[in-house]
């Protein structure tokens, strides 16, 4: 199946080159003399000569006036070089120019001529029997590369749809602009003249080249990207112009104009005529829409500037503003865009690149017209014309690329702010159904598709499918990965700007959705820190006023309780407190609030003259005061033993703080995992917010043992950074 498909590309391949083999062989075995010969007023002007060439003695500027042999003369005269004989007004006048060119020919073959110059002297030359291949100008190779590129591109696409008509008419067009370049290419680039029969045969052959490129081509726009008219359409075209060709081939009509001229101009009218019925009958189609673009640039730049420059020029009797053998590039391009187009290869980058090309094409051609305008309209001199051109262009045109990209494109531009509350609506809305609308109605303010729904397989990354018509759309947070179909309301395809631009606002959202969860995290870390306090603060606290019966110490224990709780709400990170006058306060409190219940206390202090943050005078308050708690109410002690102290070996940075108690124990594991009649959280608040601080907590005990010890080590240094403000700043 490969090898079937393959065929039409090795086939074409072939026909390339052999085709490109038999010009080298005609052009290299051609007479050569070593002169660079063009037109001049009263004869050819020697322009150039090969320093190792036969004609090496005739200096540059000569003018050359005849040449001869002992038999006979021949004048030399400006139409001898003329690039394209097609330009002569009739056949009769073309058959003439043959046969000059055949008796040029054979004196050049005789081994020995003499060249007049415009002084009357004679020059002696021997042509050689072959060209050098290095004396090959430039512009033969650039038409023999663009015939052979355009068969080789037609053969690639007919084989990857043969069993389109638009492949095949594809490269039929290929198969023309071969034939028609290569046989320009031939004798386009003689040095000065080539046989009578093979002259003929070459220009024949151009015309019926040129004439079949432009059958191709219509027929093309006939059927693709839609068709659009009866299937006898193509028909048509073929059998007029090809009969036409065939005409001209044979060259039966008289006027040379009716040959090659007006076919070539009727069949470019043509194309454009199809490409416009094309805009038509893709409406509300963005695939085939976005292969049209390519076909109407490829109109716009290659055919319409082959017609312009080249063409017209020639049916109205004026000399084409550029050298055929370059305006044969220009169809290379047409080419290149049709090819593409019909292949459908990454047709939904085409209207991207359609439109630079169109943008800079159109810029080209502004450039010239206002240069030409100011040149023959306001008679000012070239260079000044043309610097006042360059800088309009400049300063008008190019600035609005940008405008005129979003009025052809018709695509909505959203102003930063706008685009920031969109993304921003997304990441902080509740997950769930509204999420998930306010990222569907994102993604219609930014491409305004036909369809959003549920991507039907898991999206890793925003990709194209179905050549464009669909793009998928990884989700975020809570809303699932999703699929747009046909953006712009079906006016274009998806491309790989639109890709990259959704991967922009997916990292936008992204970036939202994470900072959102750090204040989540943080509020949330926050209201455990003060649940906390609460508890093992506040809570104890209060218990220890509940049970006072003394007036006074329950009134003091109140005033520190509301003080405490307005530091634990509104001034977590306040000033710094000296260590030693924190332990001192709170012996006294957890003195007094053991006293009370009848449990003597043994308090030991050994630490260093420093000051603590906010946050660790929070957690030594709570420790102390969730431990003398527990022993009141649970240990069933008469005796207890706080020691307060500097850590040794790896916990030398560490405040360690030991618990103790005499009573009778309990079981850790059972009691640290779940609370047991709504108790037991204390103890699991001391052990986070140690741990939370970058310390350790133990408890040593066991049912019906010898008492409990309690022991937490904090970190006298700085207090550590939460993993999520972290997060928050990017790190």
């Amino acid at each position: 199946m490969k090898r079937s498909l393959a065929l039409p590309f090795y086939v074409l391949s072939a026909l390339a080159v052999l085709s490109t083999i038999l010009v080298l062989y005609l052009d290299l075995s051609q007479p050569w003399m070593g002169l660079r010969l063009a037109p001049a007023e009263s004869g050819l002007r020697v322009t150039g000569v090969a320093e190792t060439g036969p004609g090496a003695a005739i200096a540059p500027g000569t003018i050359l006036t005849g040449i001869s042999t002992g038999e006979a003369r021949v004048a030399l005269d400006a139409i001898d070089k003329m690039e394209e004989p097609d330009g002569l007004p009739t056949v009769t006048r073309l058959y003439e120019f043959f046969a000059k060119q055949g008796q040029m020919h054979d004196m050049l073959r005789s081994g020995q001529v003499l060249l007049t110059t415009a002084g009357g002297d004679s020059i002696s030359v021997a042509p050689r029997d072959t060209r050098p291949v290095a004396d090959l100008p430039v512009v033969f190779w650039v038409q023999l590369f663009v015939g052979f590129a355009a068969t080789l591109l037609g053969g690639w696409v007919l084989s990857m749809r043969s069993r389109e008509p638009a492949a095949g008419y594809l490269a039929l067009s290929g198969v023309g602009l071969l034939i028609s370049s290569h046989a320009a290419a031939f004798y386009s680039t003689r040095e000065l003249a080539v046989a009578e029969q093979v002259f003929a045969w070459a220009s024949s052959i151009n015309s019926l080249g040129a004439i079949t490129f432009g059958i191709g081509m219509i027929s093309l726009f006939l059927v693709y990207p839609a068709r659009y008219l009866p299937k006898w359409a193509p028909g048509l075209v073929v059998a007029v112009f090809g009969t036409w060709g065939l005409l001209a081939y044979f060259r039966v009509p008289e006027p040379m104009a009716f040959n090659i001229h007006l076919p070539v101009l009727i069949e470019m009218s043509l194309i454009v005529v199809a490409a416009i019925g094309q805009v038509f009958a893709t409406r509300g189609k963005p695939s085939e829409r976005a292969a049209l673009r390519w076909f109407g640039l490829s109109v716009v730049i290659g055919a319409g500037g082959f017609v312009s420059l080249i063409a017209l020029p020639q049916a109205l009797g004026l000399q084409p503003q550029i050298s055929q053998g370059y305006a044969f590039a220009l169809f290379l391009i047409v080419y290149v865009g049709l090819g593409l187009g019909v292949a459908r290869y990454r047709l939904f980058d085409l209207e991207f690149w359609a439109f630079r090309a169109l943008f800079y094409a159109g810029g080209v051609a502004l450039l010239l017209l206002l240069d030409a305008l100011l040149i023959f309209a306001v008679t000012m001199d070239r260079i000044p014309a043309f610097s006042f051109s360059l800088l309009f262009v400049a300063l008008v045109y190019l600035p609005a690329r940008d405008t005129m990209a979003r009025w052809l494109n018709g695509r909505q531009v959203l102003s930063t702010a706008d685009l920031f509350d969109l993304v921003s609506g997304v990441a902080l809305a509740p997950t769930g159904p509204e999420q998930r609308q306010k990222m569907i109605d994102l993604l219609a303010e930014l491409f305004q598709p036909i369809r959003i729904e549920p991507a039907p397989a898991p999206v890793v990354q925003p990709a194209l499918r179905q050549e464009g018509e669909a793009m998928d759309v990884p989700g975020i947070d809570g809303v699932e990965d999703l699929r747009m179909h046909w953006p712009h309301r079906g006016r274009r395809l998806f491309s790989a700007q639109d890709a990259a631009r959704v991967s922009n606002v997916l990292q936008m959202a992204s970036q939202f959705v994470e900072r959102r969860r750090a204040y989540e995290a943080g509020a949330e870390q926050e209201r455990q820190r003060i649940n906390r306090d609460m508890h093992d603060n506040i809570g104890v606290q209060l218990l220890g006023a509940l049970h006072s019966s003394d007036a006074g110490r329950k009134n003091d224990l109140i005033r520190q309780t509301l003080t405490d709780l307005r530091e634990t709400v509104s001034n977590p990170s306040g000033e710094p407190t000296e260590l030693t006058v924190l332990l001192a306060d709170m012996r006294a409190e957890i003195g007094e609030h053991l006293a009370s219940g009848g449990v003597a206390l043994d308090w030991q202090v050994d630490v260093p003259d420093i000051r603590v943050s906010p946050m660790a005078v929070n957690s030594i308050r709570a420790i102390l005061r969730e431990g003398a708690s527990n022993i009141l109410h649970h240990a069933a002690c008469d005796r207890a033993e706080i020691r307060v102290s500097q850590g040794e070996g790896r916990e030398a940075d560490h405040l360690v703080l030991t618990i103790s108690d005499n009573g009778g124990g309990f079981d850790p594991d059972r009691l640290m995992q779940k609370p047991v009649g709504g108790r037991g959280n204390g103890l699991r608040n001391l052990r986070s917010r140690t741990e939370a601080r970058g310390g350790s907590f133990a408890i040593r005990t066991a049912p019906n043992g010898t008492g409990t010890t309690l022991r937490a080590a904090l970190p006298l240094g700085a207090d550590p950074v939460p993993l999520v403000y972290l997060r928050d700043a990017g790190e």
